[in-house]
């Protein structure tokens, strides 16, 4: 069980955080959280057997754990001073930086800072028990601040008018946007972006958009297009493969030949050069990629994600699909998350509605189709469950059987 213990001074955010653990519980979130308090004068938190704290606005540094920002003063700092502040602090996170017209919250990623940004800012107790509370339930930090904003704008919203029933954000509307190069407000905000801003991807045939295997050979390929596959993906690990190019060649005739959306995994260069149908990339590929070529190309684009935050992000690029994983412990490939698990993955897919497909991935096998597919995901990624089948045929029709076509699809 992990626990959160909070100090005297903060024990008005009791009433905050015992609906919003009932509603972690009721939804399957994560492990169960205790709640007890602290003599120190920070959050003390355990999770997954790992101490830290948190601290709102301390006046002496915090150690270990988290020096959280959310009471300021007028004349407020610049967007782009706290910028290089946070980047230089990986500890600093920032909340509700008051901008002319709306507010930032800021946190340290990876020696650079990342923000997501509304227009209004919400209710500042429920911002930091939810911010508190998906910690607790081992969020990542960028997903807990930016679970934290949707609640504080949901839980004002919701109060406005009387008392409201607390639940777990759920509308995109109340979600903040990630500062990228595609914002709209980003120069005036002067937030630096690592990006450039990019047009929307050409869209998918949805309708084709099932089943979902990710193979490491064109042999393999063009095996499942013969059975009638119309999406996959070619993931060549790696990238000194002396027929990689050969390879992405093959898959790309095979799929015109078979009138198929095949996609290549990370190889962007050879993927335009080949004229591909698409290409899947990570998050980490958004500042690296040369997303312009892409897009000019006319390929079609698969982002992964892992949380709320990159799905965010994701949207921002207007891609022909987001990919939502991993979903269960998987040995395909390092995955740099946990598990998100059933319930989580039926959250994310509340939040991304009809905008774009969505993809689950991530040790999915024929037991556990079926209940992914009820979350409401486009499509259904598997790797070994095809692969590694006695009969790879029969596997294929099996998930045809269960990944069938909802009545909005047959419209």
């Amino acid at each position: 069980m992990n626990a959160l213990c909070l100090p005297d001074h903060l024990t008005p955010l009791l009433m905050h955080l015992e609906p919003l653990l009932a509603a972690a519980d009721k939804y399957q979130l994560g492990e169960p959280v205790s709640v007890g308090w602290s003599e120190s004068a920070v959050v003390d938190m355990e999770v997954g057997g790992c101490t830290f704290a948190v601290a709102f606005n301390p006046a002496e540094p915090v150690a270990m754990g988290y020096d959280v920002r959310d009471q300021w003063i007028a004349p407020y700092p610049a967007v782009a001073d706290m910028q290089r502040k946070v980047a230089a602090t990986p500890n600093l996170v920032v909340c509700g930086l008051p901008t002319d017209s709306g507010c930032v919250d800021m946190w340290h990623h990876n020696g650079e800072a990342r923000a997501v940004y509304c227009h209004h800012a919400g209710a500042s107790e429920p911002q930091r028990a939810m911010l508190l509370t998906a910690l607790a339930l081992d969020y990542p930090l960028e997903d807990a601040v930016t679970l934290a904003r949707a609640h504080a704008r949901g839980y004002l919203e919701t109060h406005a008018n009387g008392y409201g029933k607390v639940s777990w954000p759920v509308a995109r509307a109340l979600f903040p946007r990630p500062l990228t190069a595609n914002h709209p407000e980003v120069q005036a905000l002067g937030w630096t972006s690592t990006e450039v801003a990019v047009a929307p991807f050409a869209p998918m045939n949805r309708e084709q958009m099932a089943l979902y295997p990710v193979v490491d050979t064109a042999q393999w390929v063009e095996t499942l297009l013969a059975l009638d596959v119309k999406l996959t993906q070619l993931r060549i690990k790696d990238p000194t493969a002396p027929d990689l190019a050969e390879q992405v060649d093959r898959v790309i005739q095979a799929g015109e030949q078979h009138q198929a959306q095949v996609f290549i995994n990370d190889y962007w260069q050879l993927a335009i050069a080949h004229r591909a149908y698409g290409v899947h990339l990570g998050q980490e590929d958004l500042e690296t990629a040369d997303l312009a070529a892409i897009q000019q190309a006319g390929l079609r684009l698969g982002l992964s994600t892992h949380g709320y935050y990159e799905i965010l992000r994701a949207a921002e690029f207007a891609p022909s699909y987001i990919a939502l994983g991993h979903i269960f412990p998987t040995t395909t490939k390092e995955m740099p998350s946990k598990p998100q698990g059933l319930s989580r993955l039926a959250l994310y897919q509340k939040l991304i509605g009809e905008a774009f497909p969505t993809v689950a991935i991530g040790g999915i096998d024929l037991e556990r189709a079926e209940r992914v597919w009820r979350t409401g995901i486009t499509s259904v990624a598997v790797v070994r469950a095809v692969t590694q089948a006695a009969d790879p045929a029969q596997a294929v029709a099996a998930f045809n059987q269960i990944l069938t076509p909802r009545p909005s699809q047959q419209d």
